[in-house]
């Protein structure tokens, strides 16, 4: 009989154990081959009817330390590895069990020897390192065999790689949100600026201004209506980028130079932005000047005392004659009047009476300061110790080339208190990307050159109504020089049907030819001064 003869494998009581069977004599008692365990017996039950173990008999064989759990799975496992069916399983496994018995009396009949040897199992390290494989080989068993596959690898690689995407993707939106919050509180200008462009340029002309980005700077004293479409604009200045280099140049346009404001209308050109808000000033500057002006930035003139404020401060320097000189209406140090107007606009002082502090308007001798917000502002507003509007042009663009640089080394506290403070000052026709666009890349641009205009100039009061104006001595002349200082275009020649027509109705006015000049503005990098003839 086989050893797979001793149990019922298809017989059961109502229990669910196996029946035993007779056990043949020359069996050793609970002796079976390795895996052949019936699939059907509870783990550790017991047969009464088993004798004693003999421990000779028994280590004739290797003994196989395996858990009980263990030996129950491989042994469940044997059917279906090999491909048998349940019910043939004890037939086919009746043959190899004879052969296991004789081969079992073989090795039995050999231990009889003097010398016979030990079973590996009982050396207790080798045992355990024994029973650790085999616990491997068992989890193995349990999970399937299964070992972490390619296609595995591959999903936990691509979960990582989601997870990385889609934390960037909340960055990107937690930084688009900043930006959007921060640049809201800009006063958004719905104007076509396609609808304000120059026709009357030639191609050559306009295939070199597309080359650069020409924005006019607008700076605006809206105290009386609070509105950035207009009031009077004391600042004027064109900026042109050259959109490879990233090199910008200034040119302040003198806020009372003669142009034609209006169709057939000659004030001073800060007239038109006072009374047509800022498309007129901007078609002003387009048609006088030969210009396609791609966008504007109006800022209230008070804002930039807090600009100053937030990076620090800014060193000036006060001359004698920032000293010397008294403002002719009020009798008072002009410069001090100034400063002493702004604090009380700006209520820099709340708790004094009239909002302003003396130490900050007068200076004892002349030298570099370090100056204030209020006391920056003043500096710039002042005209009547820096040889009139030329010299005050060119005192603010001193200022603004020094805030460029210091918001260049700025920190991010710093640029945000800008945005807090300054941004809901602003009224400007660019979108939000191209704002984003050129404060992402501040730290590329770089102030090359600045000046004023006109170039060549002649003061004169032409009546009451117009009062004291610049005269540019001639239009068509200075405009061909702007266009050599901002564009590098040699020999410009002004358009013939606009430019000169122009020109030649301000010299029929006033007089003023090219000879008539009495200032020539030379740019600031290379003399630092105006120069007369």
């Amino acid at each position: 009989m086989s050893n797979f003869e001793d149990y019922d494998l298809r017989g059961r009581d109502g229990s669910g154990r196996r029946r035993p069977a007779n056990r043949p004599a020359g069996r050793p008692a609970g002796s079976r081959p390795a895996g052949a365990r019936p699939s059907g017996r509870p783990s550790g039950s017991h047969n009464p009817q088993r004798r004693p173990v003999n421990r000779d008999e028994y280590s004739s064989r290797p003994r196989y330390s395996m858990d009980l759990d263990d030996e129950i799975e491989l042994y469940d496992g044997y059917g279906s590895q090999y491909g048998y069916e349940e019910d043939d399983m004890p037939a086919r496994r009746s043959a190899s069990s004879s052969a296991r018995r004789a081969s079992a009396s073989r090795s039995s009949s050999r231990s009889g020897s003097a010398n016979r040897k030990k079973p590996a199992s009982r050396n207790p390290k080798n045992s355990r390192d024994a029973k650790d494989a085999r616990n491997t080989r068992a989890a193995q068993a349990r999970s399937g065999g299964r070992r972490p596959t390619g296609k595995n690898a591959k999903k936990k690689k691509m979960k990582r790689t989601i997870f990385v995407v889609e934390i960037a993707i909340l960055l990107v939106i937690l930084i688009v949100f900043f930006f959007w919050s921060k640049f809201g509180k800009v006063n958004w200008d719905n104007i076509n600026m396609s609808e304000l462009q120059n026709d009357s340029l030639d191609e050559e002309t306009k295939e070199v201004l597309s080359q650069y980005t020409t924005l006019a700077l607008f700076g605006v004293d809206n105290r009386s209506n609070g509105n950035l479409d207009s009031g009077n604009s004391d600042t004027i200045i064109l900026v042109s980028i050259n959109n490879d280099t990233k090199e910008v140049k200034m040119v302040s346009v003198q806020r009372d130079t003669y142009l034609e404001v209006t169709d057939n209308t000659y004030r001073k050109c800060n007239y038109a932005y006072n009374h047509g808000g800022v498309e007129t000033a901007i078609e002003m500057l387009n048609k006088n000047l030969d210009l396609n002006i791609s966008g504007y930035v109006s800022v209230d003139f008070y804002a930039v005392a807090k600009v100053v404020d937030d990076l620090g401060g800014l060193d000036l320097e006060v001359t004698q004659k920032m000293i010397n000189t008294n403002n002719p209406e009020t009798g008072q140090n002009a410069l001090a009047g100034y400063i002493a107007e702004v604090e009380h606009v700006l209520k820099y002082y709340p708790n004094k009476d009239e909002y302003w502090d003396r130490n900050d308007c007068y200076f004892d001798k002349p030298g570099v300061y370090h100056m204030n917000g209020a006391q920056v502002v003043g500096y710039c507003r002042n005209r009547y110790a820096v040889d009139n509007d030329y010299g005050r042009a060119e005192n603010q663009r001193t200022v603004i080339k020094l805030l460029i640089e210091k918001a260049k080394k700025a920190n991010i506290a710093q640029l945000n208190k800008i945005c807090d403070d300054v941004f809901p000052e602003i009224s400007t026709s660019l979108s939000l990307g191209q704002c984003v666009g050129m404060a992402t890349a501040v730290k590329d641009y770089e102030v090359t050159n600045s000046t004023g205009f006109p170039f060549a100039l002649k003061t004169k009061t032409i009546s009451k109504k117009t009062g004291s104006v610049v005269v540019p001595c001639t239009l068509s002349t200075n405009v061909s020089t702007l266009h050599q200082f901002m564009y590098e275009q040699e020999n410009y020649d002004a358009t013939d049907d606009v430019v000169d027509v122009i020109s030649d109705h301000i010299v029929n006015e006033t007089g003023c030819t090219e000879s008539s000049a009495e200032i020539n503005q030379t740019p600031d990098m290379s003399s630092g001064s105006d120069s007369k003839e």
